[in-house]
């Protein structure tokens, strides 16, 4: 059986990082595709996003992109730079509109020594991460494109997604271009799959939304 085919994951974070940090810092919006924040970048300040979604990437000399992460309400990203002291490794942009707190790190850092209970929700949330990029390792380590491609729904429908009829509904405008780019395919390799997933059962789709059947739980 494959590893990950019940996945499930813990958002108690969230509601936690909300509360506490959206008022920190500046308030910003950028509208779908805007650049965030680029590659080798030094940053002292961490983002939260307050609405939208972001998705962080790498992207090779060529223009070749790999989508490592799409994050949401109550994430934080430019955290691990931060605290690191070092340079951005990746590139992060608006999957959506988005709107975002930016905290400084003294601000951050103040709010984590008055409020110390506040390390195991960012513990949470940067170990969801690297889960997150684990199953990936797991997947294109071992499975071939199809099995990858039902395993980055299945977390999808986890991650952005709604239960309809004991269904999960990805609550993404996914393009077949996107959703390659998370997997380590091709658009045309990604439209022939999901033609195949849904003669098989696994999946549904609805214009652009994408209803996964298999079962996936989520924490919040």
């Amino acid at each position: 059986m494959h590893a990950i085919q019940n996945y499930s994951i813990n958002y108690s974070y969230k509601n936690t990082l909300l509360d506490n940090f959206s008022s920190l810092g500046n308030i910003i919006e950028y509208n779908k595709e805007t650049l965030i924040e680029y590659e080798q970048n030094k940053t002292d300040y961490v983002y939260l996003v307050l609405d939208g979604t972001i998705k962080q990437y790498f992207m090779d000399k060529d223009g070749n992109i790999k989508i490592l992460l799409i994050l949401s309400k109550g994430d934080m990203f430019g955290e691990i730079t931060m605290i690191q002291d070092d340079f951005d490794h990746v590139n992060t942009k608006a999957f959506s509109y988005t709107k975002v707190c930016k905290i400084s790190k003294d601000a951050f850092y103040n709010t984590l020594r008055h409020n110390p209970h506040l390390y195991e929700s960012i513990l949470l949330m940067i170990t969801t991460k690297f889960r997150t990029l684990m199953y990936q390792i797991y997947d294109s380590t071992y499975l071939n494109t199809k099995d990858r491609l039902i395993s980055v729904l299945r977390r999808l429908s986890v991650q952005h997604g709604v239960t309809k009829d004991k269904k999960r509904e990805i609550a993404l405008n996914l393009t077949h271009e996107e959703i390659a780019n998370m997997i380590g395919s091709t658009r045309s390799t990604i439209s022939r799959l999901l033609k195949t997933l849904e003669s098989e059962g696994e999946i549904t789709r609805v214009g652009k939304k994408i209803i996964v059947h298999s079962s996936a739980t989520s924490h919040d």
